[in-house]
């Protein structure tokens, strides 16, 4: 049995079944976990939905900031952007079936002792608050009433992480966080302006992975979301957005083999007073394939 993780697909079909098939993904056998960005910027996000519905049990995912945007415009919460290619989802016959079952995913999951979050931890959380939250906002998506979710799930909050925050503002904070932050400061403020490679931020903000006495910085965590630092590959962090909807490349990363008579990998124990060596790399093994839906984004742009 193999785990692998892929990084953003942005609903580049085509190019995640060209992958699947290069790794040899036995859905009998393996697991596959996507690390958010499912859909939108690329041509088949139905395509997208459709294949990973179909993986059921051998496929798991967390939601990213498009796949929330998503959920927002299929309610008319909030426009189309330019840019935005859901209109697929939006018009087919299986519009509400899709919509639901992307209302069911989590923001955070873990496997083999990586804490797996589309685009970042903060700081000032450990693992077991990523999970709380990611949680907390998973089930406020699946009730009835998510459009009040929805409605409140946006805003640029400039204040720092309290664990005071209650309610929609608590919710509102750690979907910024999870979704869509790349720095943040030594007071866990994010940084919403930078969007592009490490420097662009502005003064005092560091890439959260890097910010002074993050608290998860004993466990590794893989991430996707950014781009420009796709490859990203150290004891501590991996990234897996190696830009597919841009024209590069779709990443898997396939984790250690499990096997139960052999002893686990210190790096993959839950032991989290153990800082992991600087100098040993998250274990695995990545495969990459070339985006084969480049030419057709550029054509429809």
């Amino acid at each position: 049995m193999s785990n692998y993780l892929i990084g953003d697909l942005q609903g580049c079909n085509a190019t995640l079944g060209h992958l699947l098939e290069t790794i040899g993904f036995s859905p009998s056998t393996d697991c596959v976990y996507f690390l958010g960005d499912l859909i939108n910027r690329g041509p088949d996000n139905v395509g997208v939905i459709k294949r990973i519905m179909s993986l059921q049990g051998s496929a798991k995912c967390i939601l990213g900031n498009h796949d929330l945007h998503f959920l927002s415009v299929e309610k008319e919460i909030r426009p189309l952007k330019n840019g935005d290619t859901v209109q697929d989802i939006l018009h087919h016959d299986d519009r509400s079936k899709m919509v639901n079952w992307l209302r069911e995913q989590p923001l955070a999951l873990e496997v083999q002792g990586l804490l797996l979050v589309h685009a970042g931890v903060h700081p000032n959380w450990d693992r077991e608050l990523t999970l709380q939250l990611s949680k907390e906002i998973q089930n406020a998506l699946s009730t009835n009433d998510y459009v009040e979710f929805l409605l409140g799930m946006y805003g640029n909050d400039s204040h720092p992480w309290s664990t005071d925050l209650a309610g929609m503002a608590r919710m509102r904070f750690a979907v910024n966080a999870m979704t869509r932050m790349r720095f943040c400061d030594e007071q866990g403020r994010l940084d919403f302006l930078a969007k592009s490679a490490i420097g662009s931020q502005s003064e005092g903000f560091f890439p959260w992975f890097d910010a002074p006495q993050r608290n998860t910085s004993q466990g590794p965590i893989a991430f996707g979301h950014w781009s420009s630092v796709g490859g990203l590959h150290r004891s501590d962090v991996i990234c897996l957005d190696t830009g597919c909807v841009w024209g590069r490349s779709l990443s898997a990363f396939q984790l250690p083999s499990q096997n139960p008579n052999a002893n686990a990998h210190p790096q993959y124990k839950l032991d989290l007073h153990t800082p992991l060596p600087s100098d040993h790399l998250i274990e695995g093994e990545w495969i990459s394939t070339p985006s084969m839906e480049a030419s057709e984004i550029i054509f429809n742009e």
